[in-house]
């Protein structure tokens, strides 16, 4: 029975097919390789294997009936499916048989160079002469290597089939040059188009200020831009050319969105592998520095593996006033640098918390903690410490500045843009903010102003609201007491998935397994948490703002050393030093010296005048009222007069009927940056305090004034330089101070019989050394004491 041709095309079998081979009808149940396993219909025979080859080439082969699922395509067999396909692996495999066997499929007698006394790499030699004949080359070597993988897989003929050879993307072009050519097009995103010419000339100047120092040779970096033709090329394949022919607003958004993967698609196991980081409106007002009610901002970092929250800040937030032309305030980097120290310590337990909310009383593993890290104590909050290892966070201003950068880099926290107006990238940060307006602030009654505007209460205003510090410490005993205790659906064991657990459970089952390390930061550490100002040093201090420091005397030394050098001799700082501040408490700053490594503490000229707390903020203000009265920003004297007359203004009047008095300013969060004291006595063995007796004071000088009470051993009529008559040793005149009580004092002149001359001696002495250039008393005598 021959079948038709449509019918003989083995594009056509799959797995389940009829088939009609050798005049009986069979199924085909498998097909491994170039094996296909057949199973007769009658059950006359048992199943049987055979090659594809064999079945297809039957005269009387046909396909009956198709099956559910194709055995093999096309791609899968690498041109199989394809005529020109099979009949190029059916010549392979015959030439692969013929080497393997010597002989060749369908043939009796061997052919030259194939003989039975043959070996296998003659074999070979003579298939390479035979293919070399036909104007194929393929060496001998190339041969054995197909025969050993075609061996390997079963003798499948699909693994002789030529592949197509993946193309290294870029070609031979540096990958240094094809990342500088992505930044450079990403950084003319948002500006007019250009050309691809002058694109190869930032490029060019990029590799130079980027690899010149490392290279060291200017050839070797030119040796990185490929030709102009290979440039214009590179710029082709990669999609770059067709990207700058876009319009200006498309170039924008397709700078703006990040590389994939995207956030929250990778399986995340260990505590900090992942976390995620946003700022939204709290919804809640809160009594600002001016006593007025004010908006609040927050923002918090969360750890995706635990859900637990690493650590959160609450700022406040106005929009700029359009009359007095204040600026607005909002989160800025300084507030995530800050919020960002918490997750590197322990949250201690504050006065009045819940004792609840002690870790010691939670289901965190606090005797390992403990034993781990020192900081770990009984008034330590319920709240893991967890070290971020990458931040998902959105392209906000705050978060892509590059003083934020700077931060993570030097702690080593790799970051991840999410796309724009994209929730679903940072999803459980965003759905934490629903669960923040649930269960916490609706619990602040003085200040809730509900989800809505329709479902604001009345008087919101007119109540007696918190303070932003108050705010915080509220949030952060809500995150120890009940967030970091509360079960989340989202939490599950995998060797107990039917319990539900908390974060803090959560923690305790994963540290367990990744382990915990403690990484204390000291407080020079902490100092680069703050801004950095390039400042020139001078002999009278350097200024920041318009405002003068200088340093304190422990560190004068460490900063005449510094002037001495001239300048830092870093690269596009010249003279500049840097310098690190506080903007919450700018009364001090730090002058780093990166020669030793060390830090000069320095403090604000005008100091002493300002004696309650304050910021830059509230400089910046009195220095803009002081300018619109026809002064100046740079008289510093002045604008602290004028802050200090607010503060004392603002404790001298009535205080106010309802609780929306002044208060402190916001100061943002602490952060230890001060040395602790040291000790002197510290490592001295304990001692009795009554085996002290008191060290033998010098003799005074008879100029010194004379005290308040006669000595009552001198008779009244008596100078202090006169002897009294009648006696052959009088005693000294100041021997009552120093009365023999038995101790070990020594004694006066009339029990050791100290002859009276040596006292007068060392009075002699006194009086010579009160005028040593002997110019006379009367005219220095109102210098006597000068240095």
């Amino acid at each position: 029975m021959a079948g038709t041709g449509e019918g003989r095309l083995a594009g056509s079998l799959s797995i389940g097919a009829l088939v009609c081979w050798q005049e009986r009808e069979w199924e085909v149940v498998a097909w491994q390789g170039a094996q296909v396993t057949l199973v007769p219909q009658d059950g006359a025979e048992a199943p049987r294997a055979v090659s594809y080859r064999w079945l297809v080439g039957a005269e009387d082969f046909a396909v009956l009936s198709g099956g559910a699922a194709p055995a093999a395509s096309g791609a899968a067999l690498g041109g199989w499916g394809r005529q020109e396909g099979r009949e190029e692996a059916a010549l392979w495999q015959a030439r692969m048989v013929e080497i393997d066997t010597g002989l060749a499929p369908g043939r009796s007698e061997h052919a030259r160079g194939f003989g039975p006394g043959t070996t296998l790499a003659q074999r070979c030699a003579a298939m390479s002469a035979r293919l070399a004949a036909d104007g194929i080359r393929c060496s001998a070597h190339t041969l054995a290597d197909k025969r050993r993988k075609w061996k390997a897989a079963g003798e499948n003929p699909v693994v002789l089939l030529p592949t197509a050879r993946d193309r290294r993307p870029g070609g031979f072009t540096d990958p240094r040059c094809l990342t500088a050519m992505q930044e450079v097009v990403a950084r003319r995103a948002h500006e007019s188009d250009v050309t691809i010419d002058l694109i190869r000339e930032e490029v060019e100047d990029l590799l130079h200020a980027r690899y010149g120092e490392e290279l060291g040779d200017p050839a070797v970096v030119a040796a990185l831009l490929p030709s102009r033709s290979t440039f214009y090329l590179r710029m082709k394949e990669s999609g770059l050319a067709e990207v700058l022919d876009r319009p200006t607003r498309a170039r924008a958004a397709l700078a703006s969105t990040p590389p994939l993967p995207h956030g929250g698609r990778e399986a995340v196991l260990r505590p900090g592998q992942v976390t995620q980081v946003d700022t939204t409106p709290l919804r809640i007002l809160a009594r600002g520095d001016d006593g007025r009610p004010t908006a609040t901002e927050l923002t918090w970092l969360i750890d995706v593996s635990n859900h637990s929250m690493c650590a959160l800040m609450i700022t406040p937030s106005r929009p700029r006033d359009a009359e007095s032309g204040q600026a607005g305030q909002a989160t800025r980097a300084i507030d995530l640098t800050l919020m960002l120290a918490q997750a590197f310590a322990p949250w201690p337990v504050m006065p009045g918390w819940d004792p609840l909310s002690a870790a010691a009383a939670s289901t965190l593993p606090f005797g390992a903690l403990r034993a781990a890290d020192e900081r770990f104590n009984e008034a330590t909050a319920a709240r893991p410490v967890i070290r971020p290892e990458l931040i998902i966070y959105d392209q906000g201003s705050p978060y892509v500045s590059e003083h934020f950068t700077e931060v993570c880099d030097r702690l080593r926290i790799a970051r991840r843009p999410a796309r724009k107006r994209t929730g679903p990238d940072k999803s459980l940060v965003e759905h934490s903010f629903t669960t923040l307006a649930h269960r916490f602030s609706q619990s602040v009654r003085h200040g809730w102003q509900g989800r809505s505007h329709k479902k604001r209460g009345r008087g919101i205003e007119r109540m007696p609201l918190y303070t932003i510090a108050e705010l915080q410490q509220m949030a952060q005993e809500w995150v120890a007491l009940e967030y970091q205790q509360t079960p989340d659906a989202g939490l599950r064991d995998p060797f107990r998935p039917g319990v539900v657990l908390s974060p803090n459970d959560m923690y305790a089952v994963q540290v367990a397994r990744s382990g915990y390390r403690a990484v204390p930061l000291s407080p020079a550490q902490n100092r680069f948490f703050l801004l950095p100002r390039w400042v020139v040093p001078g002999k009278s201090g350097f200024m920041i703002n318009y405002r003068t420091y200088q340093p304190v005397a422990q560190d004068a030394a460490h900063y005449r050393e510094i002037l001495l050098r001239g300048g830092s001799k870093l690269p596009g700082a010249g003279d500049k030093w840097e310098c690190r501040y506080n903007p919450y408490r700018p009364e001090r700053v730090w002058l780093y010296d990166h020669t030793s490594g060390t830090w000069v503490t320095c403090d604000f000229r005008l100091r002493h005048l300002l004696h309650d707390p304050w910021t830059a903020d509230m400089w910046q203000e009195h220095a803009e009222q002081h300018r619109a009265a026809g002064g100046s920003e740079q008289d510093e004297a002045a604008i602290a007069l004028a802050l200090a007359q607010r503060d004392r203004r603002r404790r001298s009047r009535r205080p106010p009927p309802k609780r929306t008095g002044a208060e402190p300013p916001f100061q943002g969060l602490e952060l230890e940056t001060e040395q602790p004291s040291r000790d002197p006595y510290a490592g001295l063995e304990e001692f009795d305090l009554s085996t002290l007796r008191p060290y033998p004071a010098l003799p005074i000088s008879p100029l010194a004034p004379p005290p308040a009470a006669a000595p009552p051993a001198l008779p009244s009529g008596t100078s202090n330089v006169e002897r009294p008559s009648g006696s052959g040793q009088a005693p000294h005149p100041l021997a009552a101070l120093f009365p023999d009580d038995g101790d070990d004092s020594p004694p006066d002149a009339s029990a050791t019989g100290t002859s009276a001359a040596a006292y007068e001696v060392v009075e002699a002495e006194l009086l010579d050394d009160l005028d040593p250039d002997g110019d006379g008393g009367d005219e220095n005598e109102g210098n006597v004491w000068e240095m």
